[in-house]
């Protein structure tokens, strides 16, 4: 299996400083030596993993903020924009796109350049905390990482919803959104009036992974193309103490990498993107090393702590 790793050091889509260096403290985490060695018991399955670098994003200090509900726009449409490209001509080749931030802002730029080379075929699983379905006119903040999801369905500002391709990127019915605990009163009223497919943590308590797994089925009969989005505060920060706002009531590892084993069962998986990675905040590197495990699963195969025991004790 094909797969390039794109790191995009964003840190302007928000106010989390320390996640413009994830791509990089990934790398020292030796994401591609692992991923290379994801399901070794099945050759089939192994990761031919090539490093496309990172994204050049201007240093917040020589950036003027421009318009308060829209912060930062021009730089980040500009690396949207650059990302969304090199997404869009991997993705024609039929290759595999491992994006590494930044802040979840990432996501407008790697779901544009897949949906454009898929020609909207794509379906979109989104694992946060938070909605990210805030508009330039309802955000409190004016940080565009709480944005970026409702433009990807066509909502808010023409500026966001309009890169790499004019208009929505994502048909609404193919969005799937999980592990929502803070969501806004905007959002809130967003999802309710256009019927949005939500699945907060109090749903997974109250009703268990039954309903959640007949939702990811009948988006993968849906479309022949799913992206994975996962920002890391939507797990508990017992198991990811290095997200940009961690989270005391997310999905627990089993929770968390049951689901990531379910969605790449699929085999429909063409790209992961990685959110709010901030390791000045990570605990020996278990948040990084939880999401490798996470992108190889996701991409239907597999790696683990135990998986990397047994190839050092294979190799030795």
């Amino acid at each position: 299996m094909k797969a390039s790793i794109l790191g995009i050091p964003l840190d302007l889509g928000a106010e989390n400083l320390g996640v413009d260096i994830g791509p990089n403290a990934f790398r020292y985490e030796k994401i591609i030596e692992k991923l290379e060695q994801a399901g070794y018991e099945d050759s089939d399955k192994g990761f031919e993993i090539t490093d496309l670098g990172n994204i050049e994003v201007k240093e917040r200090e020589t950036l003027k903020i421009g318009n308060p509900k829209l912060k930062y726009l021009e730089e980040i449409l500009r690396v949207s924009e650059e990302t969304a490209k090199i997404v869009h001509d991997k993705i024609k080749k039929g290759e595999k796109i491992i994006a590494l931030g930044g802040d979840h802002s990432i996501n407008l730029g790697v779901v544009s350049g897949a949906s454009v080379a898929l020609d909207g075929d794509l379906g979109l699983i989104y694992f946060d905390a938070h909605g990210d379905m805030n508009t330039d006119k309802t955000t409190l903040s004016g940080n565009i990482h709480g944005m970026h999801l409702a433009s990807l369905m066509g909502f808010g500002a023409k500026q966001l919803t309009n890169v790499f391709k004019a208009g929505q990127k994502m048909k609404k019915e193919n969005m799937l959104h999980i592990g929502g605990s803070e969501l806004d009163k905007a959002e809130v009223e967003l999802i309710e009036s256009e019927n949005l497919n939500c699945v907060k943590m109090f749903d997974l308590l109250s009703d268990g992974f039954k309903p959640l797994f007949q939702k990811i089925d009948k988006l993968s009969s849906q479309v022949s193309n799913i992206w994975v989005s996962l920002d890391l505060d939507s797990i508990d920060n017992t198991y990811a103490p290095g997200s940009g706002m961690p989270n005391k009531s997310g999905l627990i590892y089993r929770e968390i990498t049951t689901l990531a084993e379910y969605i790449g069962k699929t085999g429909k998986v063409v790209g992961v993107d990685i959110a709010e990675y901030n390791p000045l905040k990570d605990v020996k590197g278990m948040t990084a090393d939880l999401a490798i495990e996470l992108i190889a699963k996701f991409l239907g195969s597999n790696y683990s702590w135990y998986s990397d025991y047994m190839n050092q004790s294979k190799g030795g």
